[in-house]
């Protein structure tokens, strides 16, 4: 049911979105790192009476892992390693595996062979800095699977746990296309390039609990700037970097009790791939929404976006060259759907998040959700979607809100949907302890392109100009209390 307020009054404002949003100070990760060790206990776990040591002798070089192995703590690995062997448990008992230089791509490979069906796999209480990926779980040769057979041969019972993952130049911890039933649990994943954690297109059945995940997102899209080419002439981009965590055409997961604070883009984002750069040898077709996720009892603390379900869905994706269809093609615009239908997002925490919940697709369960902010330029949810509803004539439908409660202090009205909504079911949402009403609010300020704060030319050669633009973005600001019970 659709309502409107007779007056409001918008606040433009600006928010720094580059490295200000950043937990830079050591005093800070290192509480968290505290924190993490408690959590994950001091005490390592009992080794298999199996397992056997891979020494100092070896940290050079790249090994597969055929059996249960355990590492030195004493070394610095520099190889990495390998595993597509079912019923092994890699335990590095704390010990490091750094990357040497910036070519090194993947400290640790989970790869099920493409016939055959891997499961009982374990990573335990590993260090691992640098790399392209920290860890990668994928199946061997998915870019070739046929519709329908994608799951013929499953990954099961793969468990990554109590390890931290700091500083790869890309991905955190990468799960990849139509893997199954991973459990990422007790890890810290920090200043990673990209997202801290990518559940690629069709992977579904996972789990990811209990996870610290911090300051990641600056590098990829981000606000250190890069250099690009759109239609043939080169720019300098900076962006808003990545997500905490990126639910990238991936369903039935189920994602609780993680703790986001200090990435780049914000916390955790729910969309499908639009068939991103098809001359790309990386390229393959993505067939699967973020569909029936379940995100519970996370906490979010601080940044611009806090969970955004759709987050492409109003974009211009011009940069990315998708090859799904547009319904909106102009000379510097293209607006793709997106899909990440049917999530529930219930009895999560947020504080200081500037926007704690975006909806921008169908049948999304908002319920039993906290919401705490210092100033009314804060808000708690936001329903709606620009271009799907003006053009295609299809608002967000379906949403139910209910029973979340808001402590933002000078904000009445935490509840607000924006271009139109239809089917929505609001009911015992409250600000202060006070019943209040879902209410009309102001459109978000978007940025120009997909991810992008500011564009120039480059300078000669392409490095950066002389002289970087402004890095901020305009964000919604407080609003005018609208009317309420």
């Amino acid at each position: 049911m659709k309502k409107s307020i007779t007056s409001r009054t918008p606040l433009l404002s600006r928010h720094r979105v580059n490295r200000s949003q950043r937990l830079r100070t050591p005093a800070v990760l290192g509480a968290l790192l505290l924190v993490f060790a408690g959590l994950t206990g001091c005490k390592l776990s009992p080794l298999s009476p199996q397992s056997q040591l891979i020494g100092c002798n070896q940290a050079a070089d790249r090994i597969e892992i055929t059996h249960d192995s355990h590492l030195d703590p004493s070394c610095t690995y520099t190889g990495g390693f390998d595993i597509a062997t079912s019923n092994v448990t890699l335990d590095c008992r704390n010990a490091l595996i750094r990357a040497e230089g910036s070519t090194s791509l993947r400290g640790i490979t989970i790869a099920a062979p493409e016939d055959t069906a891997l499961t009982g796999v374990t990573v335990r209480s590993c260090h691992v800095e640098g790399f392209l990926n920290s860890i990668r779980v994928l199946r061997e040769g998915f870019r070739t699977f046929e519709r329908d057979e994608e799951y013929l041969h499953p990954t099961s019972n793969i468990v990554l746990e109590k390890n931290f993952f700091s500083a790869p130049h890309g991905v955190g911890v990468y799960i990849d296309a139509y893997v199954s039933d991973v459990t990422v649990r007790k890890n810290l994943i920090a200043d990673t390039g990209s997202t801290g954690i990518y559940l690629e297109t069709g992977s579904r059945r996972n789990k990811i609990e209990d996870n610290f995940i911090v300051n990641n997102g600056y590098r990829e899209n981000g606000p250190s700037g890069s250099l690009r080419t759109l239609q043939g002439i080169d720019f300098w981009f900076w962006g808003v970097g990545r997500e905490g965590l990126a639910v990238d055409g991936s369903y039935e997961n189920t994602i609780r009790r993680n703790f986001f604070t200090g990435n780049s883009a914000g916390g955790l984002f729910l969309y499908k791939n639009c068939g991103e750069f098809p001359e790309s040898p990386r390229y393959f077709e993505r067939r699967f929404p973020s569909d029936n996720n379940l995100i519970e009892k996370n906490t979010f603390w601080g940044g611009r976006n806090g969970i955004w379900v759709g987050s492409r869905m109003g974009e211009n994706t011009l940069p990315m060259e998708c090859t799904d269809d547009a319904y909106i093609q102009e000379p510097l615009r293209r607006v793709v759907l997106d899909y990440a239908a049917d999530n529930t997002i219930r009895s999560n925490l947020f504080y200081d998040v500037t926007y704690g919940i975006r909806v921008e697709d169908d049948g999304t369960s908002i319920i039993g959700n906290q919401f705490f902010g210092s100033d009314p330029g804060h808000h708690a949810v936001i329903i709606g979607t620009p271009d799907r509803t003006t053009v295609l004539g299809q608002p967000v439908t379906g949403t139910v809100l209910k029973r979340n409660a808001s402590y933002i202090k000078g904000n009445k009205s935490p509840y607000r949907w924006i271009h139109a909504h239809e089917d929505t079911v609001a009911q015992r949402n409250r600000s202060f302890g006070r019943q209040v009403d879902l209410c009309e609010g102001e459109p978000l300020p978007r940025q120009p392109l997909i991810f992008v704060i500011a564009v120039a030319l480059p300078g000669p050669g392409g490095t950066p100009p002389e002289t970087t633009p402004d890095l901020t973005v305009p964000v919604l600001g407080p609003l005018e209390n609208c009317q309420n019970r």
